[in-house]
């Protein structure tokens, strides 16, 4: 898929759909203020349904962007515009990063729980383990289950952030968790946000055009579960690199970011590389 943005701040492309939203947002951006990306999840199972609660004038809340399960899209706010989506929020020594940033949800589902032998979320909806990991939060201690996104939703998203970086010169991608870390989860740890920024900002030279290597996207949703009694995850791929953290317990859901030589480069709250034959899909 290839994305492009006009002058008004509409995205056009495959599987694009304006229904934007009028009273919704804060006028346009200042000159300049512009550039940032923050990467939400809606905490529901479907693009109508995010798109219909973000629709309703009494709530105070909208976006620029909704991608689907499927990667479909639509565009609520013009990108010339300031929505609704971060609420309160600092980063980068600024506060109010609503004047800064776009803001793009995604349908996920968010953190779940154990239910019989499936998930469940808490505004409903039940879940099968192969749409489910287990990881540890950037902003936690403790392991918990999250929803999945779907390798359709990641490709639109690297795509999407693509496009933006290029027309807006945008210099920062975070997630809600890191601009409101008190309040929210969002994307949460099973949305490849480093690897995002990784492809689209540290290896972009300052005036070089982005041209994304999205080869590298769906990696990022290869789950594995530990096989072992425990597994050490260290800084390098080397029995002789430095242990990170404590051992990961048998059964930990990990996301494979990299693979090689034997070893695995992971995420669970941080990254770090394990042993691959102490790994099974």
């Amino acid at each position: 898929m290839t994305f492009s943005i006009d002058d008004q701040g509409l995205l056009h492309g495959d599987r694009v759909e304006q229904r934007l939203i009028s009273g919704k947002n804060s006028g346009n951006f200042e000159p300049g203020q512009l550039d940032m990306i923050v990467m939400h999840y809606t905490a529901g199972t479907t693009l109508e349904g995010a798109v219909s609660h973000l629709a309703k004038p009494h709530v105070q809340a909208s976006a620029h962007l909704v991608v689907g399960r499927d990667g479909s899209i639509v565009q609520m706010v013009p990108f010339t515009k300031k929505a609704w989506h971060a609420g309160r929020s600092e980063y980068a020594n600024r506060q109010g990063i609503n004047q800064y940033s776009i803001g793009i949800e995604m349908v996920n589902a968010g953190p779940l729980q154990k239910s019989g032998d499936g998930f469940v979320s808490q505004y409903g909806g039940r879940f099968e383990e192969n749409d489910v990991i287990q990881a540890v939060h950037r902003n936690e201690s403790g392991a918990r289950y999250w929803h999945t996104y779907t390798e359709a939703q990641i490709m639109c998203a690297f795509e999407l952030c693509g496009a933006l970086v290029n027309t807006y010169n945008m210099k920062y991608i975070v997630g809600h968790e890191e601009i409101a870390p008190q309040r929210k989860s969002d994307p949460g740890p099973a949305f490849p946000l480093e690897t995002l920024r990784d492809q689209l900002l540290l290896s972009r030279s300052d005036n070089a055009p982005l041209a994304p290597d999205l080869n590298l996207a769906p990696a990022a949703t290869k789950q594995a579960r530990v096989s072992a009694s425990k597994l050490n995850i260290r800084e390098l791929p080397s029995l002789n690199a430095k242990a990170i953290r404590d051992p990961l317990p048998n059964g930990t859901r990990v996301t494979i970011l990299k693979q090689e030589n034997g070893w695995a480069k992971v995420r669970v709250e941080q990254e770090g590389w394990v042993k691959q034959d102490f790994l099974e899909s």
